[in-house]
């Protein structure tokens, strides 16, 4: 679709307004998270924005397909929880970044797979839920009347879903409202241009970045960012990226990114789903994404622009993740290790976690390696 045919094709200029309603589908689980790292570690908002918009457009460009970018959600979830630093989160970072790029480069990722029992997976899922909906609960405990308001319209389009077949616009809705908040508190921010920096981190924020932060995240992106999303690309578009393929675009975006001031981030066939289901269904839709994104990261790219969104609505936009999250995790066929898995990483780690509950799979004798199904996956 070029720029001359979208002003001249009425049927492309429709094709152009469905890929950019399907840019906006994952906002509403990228945005949240990716504030909620800001303002939980210190990183600079505006090299993570801009990264994330330029990445989404050159995955439109390498795929061609509306392959999202998300944040590591393991990552971003404990970061958001306060058990790890800013140094921590781009140490794993690189070392997240290194294993994928290895993975992809070797063919090592469809092996692997088979290989990684799904209850336990699960738990890791639903674990991430108890953390990140413990850490709204913090947020929401300090602006309850927001928090309330933002339960609200999550409230009311449950309701509505159950009435109607209309997609879940609750995020968008509540960003929305947080951004009207926040630009009357505080005025429009003056634009300026995000400038990526050099980050490296301390020799000792490795080793708690290697325990606390590779181990589960590793799990979830081989799962769910590359296996899913290939799979759920198969059954959606007309190609798909292989896994080799996946498994090195995110090697390679986050060592390019991270140490420049980017956060950690790969793809997700949640994040698929949802730019799918709003419309997307070409690189259009990640690139639409991606300018947005830059765009955000020219006038909410200071911290104190992103400290403007009230945290009461923040609270209520990580509980949506914390139950798109957690709906994904229920989807098990053995409770117990599941659940073992969610309440050890709860008050221990998630790498305590996802080794106990393999403990337990081995203990039950229920689990052998094969293939998962998408719908195991996701």
């Amino acid at each position: 679709m070029t720029v001359t045919a979208l002003f001249a094709d009425p049927g492309a200029r429709l094709q152009f307004i469905n890929e950019a309603a399907g840019a906006v589908g994952n906002f509403g689980t990228v945005l949240p998270l990716l504030f909620g790292v800001v303002l939980a570690t210190g990183i600079a908002p505006g090299p993570a924005l801009l990264f994330f918009g330029l990445w989404y457009v050159v995955a439109g460009l390498v795929y061609r397909q509306p392959i999202p970018i998300e944040p590591m959600k393991t990552v971003a979830v404990v970061a958001i929880a306060g058990q790890v630093t800013a140094g921590e989160v781009v140490a794993g970072g690189l070392l997240l970044g290194a294993l994928f790029l290895v993975l992809g480069l070797a063919g090592w990722i469809d092996p692997l797979v088979a290989r990684i029992p799904v209850p336990v997976t699960r738990g890791v899922q639903l674990g991430l839920a108890l953390l990140l909906a413990r850490s709204a609960v913090v947020y929401g405990i300090g602006d309850p009347v927001l928090a309330a308001a933002g339960l609200i319209i999550v409230g009311a389009f449950l309701l509505i879903r159950r009435r109607w077949t209309v997609p879940d616009l609750s995020a968008i809705f509540i960003l929305v409202l947080g951004v009207a908040i926040g630009v009357m508190a505080g005025g429009v921010p003056a634009p300026s241009v995000p400038m990526p920096y050099p980050v490296l981190p301390a020799t000792a924020d490795w080793i708690p970045a290697l325990l606390v932060l590779v181990l589960p995240q590793a799990v979830l992106t081989i799962t769910n960012s590359i296996a899913a999303t290939e799979l759920l690309a198969r059954d959606l578009l007309p190609r798909a990226p292989s896994a080799g393929l996946l498994s090195r675009m995110i090697g390679a975006m986050n060592l390019v990114a991270v140490p420049l001031g980017g956060i950690p981030m790969c793809h997700g066939a949640g994040g698929l789903a949802a730019q799918y289901r709003f419309g997307g269904r070409t690189g259009w839709s990640n690139a639409i994404a991606g300018l947005v994104l830059v765009l955000i990261a020219v006038f909410a790219g200071s911290a104190g622009a992103v400290a403007l969104f009230p945290t009461g609505l923040l609270a209520a936009l990580l509980l949506v993740v914390a139950l798109e999250i957690a709906r994904a995790g229920l989807r098990t066929d053995a409770p117990v290790p599941t659940v073992v898995v969610a309440l050890v990483s709860l008050v221990t780690s998630l790498t305590v976690g996802f080794v106990v509950g393999w403990l337990v799979l081995w203990g039950l004798g229920r689990w052998r390696p094969k293939r998962p199904r998408f719908t195991e996956l996701v």
